[in-house]
């Protein structure tokens, strides 16, 4: 387990008033991978540059008098821009004029509400990136990796499903500052307006009827992105079958270790991501073989690697191909 200062809830900043007494893990609820993966600042405001190793260094016996060749180590440069990630809001003056404790009670509730779906959009980035249901102008995902988006990559683990838009992905994930981690520009810094400004309001209905009300507008921002470190960072389990329990269309044990024996002996992943969907064909996979015939307990976890259960992984996904 990384130590805080390595997480979300160590690193970043809010400028307000209202999210002042506030503990980051209290706006995570939809964000759950948010809350233990590795976080880091960028290295340079909005753009993150860090070195992916692409060749080991070599060693080897010789004999005494003896030379052997030699292959240093090589990096490459990765260069990262962050994305603008946009919670700005607004709400009508007369609601929060008339909210019991007035604006400032009525803003952190709308405040609250905002940064919680503002962590819950950011998590759904880091698996989808450009590929629906993310953000073609948010940052790269998994799913954009070319190790993780077909089914002939080496990280990748097929797990035979086949009906469309109903599949969902596991992924095994090495978080750590070398390898996955979440990035936050400007040293973690998420810009809330100190002070409201108080602008005028038209529906859609409202601008062809020249109406309008007065509203409340808070620009909330800041920027992100994901570092995938190496070349064994992550594994993904891909066509995992949604539609109904069958042996034939099962996400079982096999499959995870499958992605397991794809990370090097020494450098395991310490978190595995999936949704409820596919924790319950899991479950069933297991009951399926308890000693006693008696249902199996739900899983948490797989060779001491815990789970993350997230909503921000869907069962909509289409098939994956090679």
């Amino acid at each position: 387990m990384p130590e805080s200062y390595n997480t979300l809830t160590g690193l970043v900043q809010f400028n307000d008033k209202n999210l002042a007494d506030l503990n980051v893990t209290d706006l995570l609820q939809d964000a759950p991978l948010l809350n233990v993966i590795t976080t880091v600042p960028a290295s340079n405001g909005t753009q993150h540059k860090y070195l992916k190793q692409t060749t080991a260094s070599s060693a080897a016996y010789r004999a005494a008098l003896t030379g052997i060749a030699k292959t240093a180590s090589a990096d490459t440069l990765v260069t990262d821009t962050l994305k603008i990630l946009d919670g700005s809001f607004d709400t009508d003056v007369a609601l929060a004029d008339a909210f019991k404790g007035g604006r400032d009670a009525w803003l952190q509730k709308e405040l609250v509400r905002t940064m919680k779906q503002v962590f819950a959009v950011a998590e759904k980035q880091i698996y989808y990136g450009a590929a629906s249901p993310g953000s073609t102008s948010g940052p790269t995902g998994l799913r954009d990796n070319a190790q993780l988006d077909a089914l002939g990559d080496t990280m990748v683990v097929d797990a035979g499903g086949s009906n469309v838009a109903t599949q969902t992905s596991c992924y095994l994930l090495r978080h750590g500052i070398d390898d996955v981690a979440f990035v936050l520009g400007n040293d973690g810094k998420i810009v809330v307006e100190d002070e409201p400004t108080i602008i005028q309001k038209y529906s859609t209905a409202e601008l062809a009827a020249s109406t309008s009300y007065p509203a409340l507008y808070v620009p909330v921002t800041g920027y992100s992105c994901l570092q995938i470190g190496g070349a064994y960072s992550a594994a993904r389990i891909a066509n995992i079958e949604c539609l109904v329990l069958s042996s034939t269309t099962a996400f079982t044990d096999v499959h995870l270790m499958t992605a397991l024996s794809r990370f090097p002996g020494g450098r395991s992943p310490n978190v595995i991501v999936m949704n409820r969907n596919a924790q319950l064909l899991l479950w069933n996979s297991r009951s399926a073989y308890s000693p006693t015939g008696a249902p199996a307990a739900v899983p948490m976890d797989f060779m001491g690697i815990p789970f993350v259960i997230t909503d921000q992984l869907v069962s909509t996904e289409a098939v994956e191909t090679a």
